[in-house]
């Protein structure tokens, strides 16, 4: 619920915003032919994270511990051609006073075409539904959500396709729905 009346309230301010042509009360009485130049035309640039970095969003701290190629018999299913799959190691921790539900496997993308928004991506959630039984690390894998309390932790893996030919990888985290820019965004290469 808070998360909706978070969303609410910023689609207001940004509606209000686009109502003045992103002029605040002090711009707009800036008489014209000054020498005031608007931030408008700049686009803000997401922080972009990497690897052992800790990225911060809506009360969480999420790290991409580590990266590298699965092994040959990790999955149930060959990987499309120009394609490999990866695990990536992750650490999710409550860094707010209050008790947080760890995100869902579903928030992290691997991100094939970035856009402005994850609408305008083309991008893959996790693939652990696909990872055979015999593997030894099986359950370490990232599946379930946790209620974490504050300055407590979770830690997994989650197995992605990514496409072979690509030297660097981006991964976007969202904390509610794709139609909107990342929360977060990590790039690195594979070990």
């Amino acid at each position: 619920m808070k998360k909706f009346i978070t969303f609410f309230l910023t689609l207001m301010m940004m509606i209000s915003l686009a109502a003045c042509d992103g002029e605040s009360p002090s711009e707009s009485s800036t008489p014209t032919g000054g020498s005031t130049t608007s931030d408008n035309s700049k686009k803000e640039e997401a922080k972009v994270y990497g690897i052992g970095e800790a990225a911060e969003a809506n009360g969480l701290s999420v790290t991409i511990d580590k990266v590298a190629v699965a092994e040959a018999n990790t999955t149930l299913e060959k990987a499309k051609d120009g394609f490999e799959y990866i695990k990536v190691w992750f650490t999710i921790k409550n860094i707010s006073n209050e008790t947080i539900e760890s995100p869902k496997a579903k928030a992290l993308y691997i991100v094939y075409t970035e856009g402005a928004t994850g609408d305008d991506s083309d991008m893959k959630s996790e693939e652990n539904s696909q990872v055979m039984l015999e593997v030894a690390d099986r359950n370490e894998r990232y599946m379930s959500r946790v209620d974490l309390a504050p300055g407590e932790s979770t830690s997994g893996w989650m197995i992605y396709q990514y496409q072979a030919d690509k030297s660097e990888i981006t991964m976007h985290y969202y904390s509610g729905f794709v139609n909107v820019p990342p929360d977060l965004v990590f790039k690195f290469t594979v070990e």
